[in-house]
């Protein structure tokens, strides 16, 4: 179990060895307190003027993200990473009433709108990738392409599909957006493109995606293939 200052590194082209976080929160707008303001920023789905609530949403949230970044899957190991750490998270003021139970990840796992949270999740990583390219300062590449969730299976049997616009330049998914099945892939794709910046930018995508709409779509965007 890794401790939270040492956390894996997610990107594409990441290095193998561990990142170090350093717990500095002096300085303007750091990348632990965008977190918080993204996690607060998630509408909170339960009857807060009613019941025992426990545990803030933002709290629960910033736990599951933390924890996934130290490699754990489930919602035990998550739980056993917040016990291991609970000194560090409440000095970040968290998890002041101590560790959620399983029940309460479980809640708050099916109850955010998926929607809402990755509107959110896009803004959030839109303030990083616009920080990187700023700094890079190249012509950014965006990848656009359908996957199926591994280990996720749907009333029909199914894996859910995801298209996915991904920077190649900073290892950041900059948007997604689900679709039924594989077929529907072209009909997301349009979706997809209406969330996301690509003028002046290369854009990349399969066969599939090739289609006489979506390839005037971008066009008329001011992209580069």
């Amino acid at each position: 179990m890794k401790p939270l200052d040492q956390v894996r590194s997610t990107g594409a082209y990441a290095p193998n060895h561990t990142t170090i976080v350093h717990n500095k929160f002096d300085t303007t707008r750091s990348i632990i307190e965008e977190l918080r303001a993204f996690a607060s920023s998630v509408p909170d789905f339960r009857r807060l003027d009613k019941g025992n609530i426990r545990h803030r949403l933002d709290d629960i949230i910033m736990l599951m993200i933390l924890g996934r970044m130290s490699g754990c899957i489930g919602r035990a190991e998550i739980l056993e990473f917040s016990r291991h750490n609970l000194n560090k998270l409440r000095k970040m003021g968290m998890l002041r009433n101590g560790v959620p139970s399983e029940a309460t990840l479980c809640r708050v796992e099916n109850g955010i709108n998926d929607s809402d949270m990755a509107d959110r999740m896009q803004q959030f990583a839109r303030i990083f990738l616009e920080r990187l390219l700023n700094a890079c300062r190249i012509i950014e590449i965006i990848c656009i392409d359908g996957k199926a969730e591994r280990g996720t299976v749907q009333e029909n049997g199914r894996s859910p599909d995801i298209v996915s616009a991904y920077s190649f330049n900073t290892g950041i998914t900059i948007a997604t957006e689900p679709c039924q099945e594989k077929s529907n892939e072209i009909k997301t794709v349009p979706i997809l493109l209406d969330k996301i910046d690509v003028a002046g930018k290369i854009v990349t995508a399969d066969a599939m995606s090739m289609q006489k709409d979506i390839v005037e779509k971008i066009r008329k965007k001011g992209v580069t293939f």
